[in-house]
């Protein structure tokens, strides 16, 4: 008996029609003519669509939306964290980014840092680095606003001082953060009213960060880099063993550059550079799929994902040797693309099982046994906003883990992060820790513009698993031709980062994913695991994409709390 052609055979009658058994997440679709904000919770989505109507472009609404969101989601994103926003500038075309990472402090002795334990650098106050959101969307709104920054953060202070409403998809991230909460006295006293867990529906106050959001934007930047807001945040971090400094908070400035792209299916793709990770592991797995197409109606086939994913895994691989904050970085990025390297990585990620080897072969590999801890716990928001002109934000901002360190200095409300964890302890690694250095960091907002006219922007939260769902996405819509809403909406799969001298691929997936697409993954390629996961721990895409009549269509996976509106 010919044993492979009957495995074939039943692998047909049991997995050929895959696709039509996998039940999709819903996604909530806006459409609008003039202005569309895509954003984590719908206070925050209404504070941008309302700065639109007044005549606000798309980085004012931007603004709004950022502060209002760290507000309404403060597990995941607010002023005492990081930001990387991709803003294209519809008259000219032009892509520009700005940086915000959170940064080390210039005091910091990375030989006692490297000596702490697992705990210390994972939480509490030697977790903690300087916050870029407050520099970065203020360098954003310096450049390309055109309303008043008062008037902008009006929204946010509104929400922290009456109160935001707590939806039922974001009880779960409180509860299962409830140990942090009640470990941190002032984080305690903001997110455990009366020493519950909130309830959906509830409204939840901080009258703190209203007066620290009337600061700055009384002030800008520096009513919270210098001044009273600094030195409780300094005076707070030094008490437990923190090397900040008010100058750390002084000095701190967001960077503007140029993006990364790459050509993916005949448009142009553009995300963020390093010391961002994400955009460059997103981009080159785009680069390198470029030239395949498994057959099918989708990437959920068996075939597809083992490619995909493959190709992930080396592109993740190959970019951990370079990518961090480094002026060479971005370079030996850029090397990367060449197409004898595109080949050899593709080359690499789809040979046969019994040929493969580690991406050695390419370029040695760093270990990621001590390379952070963001794909533990990271918790994120993005958000897009498009304008009437045309001109479109794609911004994802974190605390890194949910509720960052735990530390919320008294009197401010700043819920600080944990970015330090995210550093890599080896010498020698690019992101390894340095004073005044910035960690890097999975977020990957993105930009697709397609013979000089925007396509869509889009992104999504969930720590490692953020590029390779931006990868899963993006191949659906512009390699196989599925609707936006279709791709962010179908099961999702990740590729589990190798470990040193691990050459196994292991994945993870939603519960909610149809097991004969699993076990197809494991029966014939050989995949190990089939970890089933949260369905909000694999993100909630936010996305905005322009129709060819000129329509603006909004998409909010729900997934998380997301919600798009448009007018």
């Amino acid at each position: 008996m010919n044993t492979s052609g009957f495995f074939c055979a039943v692998t047909l009658i049991l997995f050929g029609s895959l696709e039509s058994y996998a039940a999709p997440m819903p996604v909530q679709v806006a459409e609008g003519r003039n202005g569309m904000v895509a954003a984590g919770h719908p206070e925050a989505t209404a504070a941008g669509v309302a700065v639109l109507q007044a005549g606000g472009n798309a980085v004012d609404a931007a603004v709004a939306v950022s502060f209002a969101l760290g507000v309404t989601e403060p597990y995941g994103s607010g002023t005492g964290g990081k930001l990387s926003l991709v803003y294209r500038e519809a008259k000219t075309g032009r892509v520009l980014v700005v940086e915000a990472m959170d940064e080390a402090s210039h005091h910091l002795v990375p030989a006692e840092f490297r000596s702490l334990s697992t705990e210390q650098r994972r939480v509490g106050a030697q977790s903690v680095a300087v916050p870029g959101q407050v520099a970065g969307i203020l360098e954003a709104h310096r450049r390309w606003g055109s309303l008043p920054r008062a008037e902008l953060l009006a929204p946010a202070i509104k929400l922290a001082e009456s109160g935001f409403e707590v939806r039922s998809a974001q009880v779960k991230f409180f509860r299962a953060q409830e140990d942090k909460l009640r470990a941190n006295a002032e984080l305690g006293r903001i997110y455990l009213p009366g020493g519950a867990l909130p309830a959906s529906g509830e409204r939840m106050r901080n009258p703190d960060l209203a007066i620290t959001l009337r600061l700055i934007a009384e002030k800008g930047a520096p009513g919270f880099y210098q001044g009273p807001v600094a030195e409780a945040m300094v005076r707070a971090l030094h008490d437990a063993g923190s090397p900040l400094q008010t100058d750390d908070f002084a000095c701190y400035e967001a960077r503007v550059s140029e993006p990364i792209r790459v050509k993916f299916r005949g448009a142009d793709v553009f995300s963020a550079p390093p010391p961002v990770s994400g955009g460059g592991v997103y981009l080159l797995a785009l680069a390198a799929l470029d030239e395949t197409r498994p057959a099918g109606g989708s990437v959920l086939t068996p075939d597809a994902l083992d490619s995909l994913m493959k190709v992930y895994l080396e592109a993740d691989t190959a970019c951990r040797e370079v990518l961090g904050d480094r002026p060479a970085s971005r370079g030996k990025w850029q090397a990367l693309l060449g197409a004898d390297r595109v080949s050899a990585l593709r080359k690499q990620a789809l040979k046969p099982a019994d040929e493969a080897t580690t991406t050695a072969a390419i370029v040695p590999l760093v270990s990621t046994d001590d390379d952070g801890f963001e794909a533990m716990a990271a918790e994120t928001t993005h958000f897009v906003v498009i304008d009437k002109a045309g001109n479109v934000v794609s911004a994802t901002q974190s605390q890194s883990n949910h509720f960052g360190s735990g530390i919320v200095p008294p009197g401010t409300g700043v819920v600080l992060n944990n970015s330090l964890s995210n550093f890599n302890r080896m010498a020698g690694n690019p992101n390894e820790v340095a004073a005044g250095k910035r960690p890097r960091s999975t977020i990957t907002p993105a930009v697709i513009v397609r013979d000089g006219k925007l396509v869509a922007a889009l992104g999504v939260p969930g720590g490692s698993r953020i590029p390779s769902a931006m990868v899963q996405v993006t191949a659906d819509y512009l390699l196989y031709g599925r609707s936006l809403e279709d791709a962010i909406g179908a099961p999702r799969f990740h590729a589990v980062t190798r470990k040193s001298g691990d050459s196994t691929n292991r994945y993870e997936t939603e519960k909610e994913t149809d097991y004969r697409l699993a076990e197809a993954l494991k029966m014939k390629f050989g995949w190990k695991d089939g970890t089933d996961g949260d369905t909000e721990s694999f993100g909630g895409f936010n996305a905005v994409e322009v129709m060819p009549d000129g329509r603006l269509r909004g998409y909010a996976d729900q997934r998380r709390s997301n919600t798009a509106m448009g007018y």
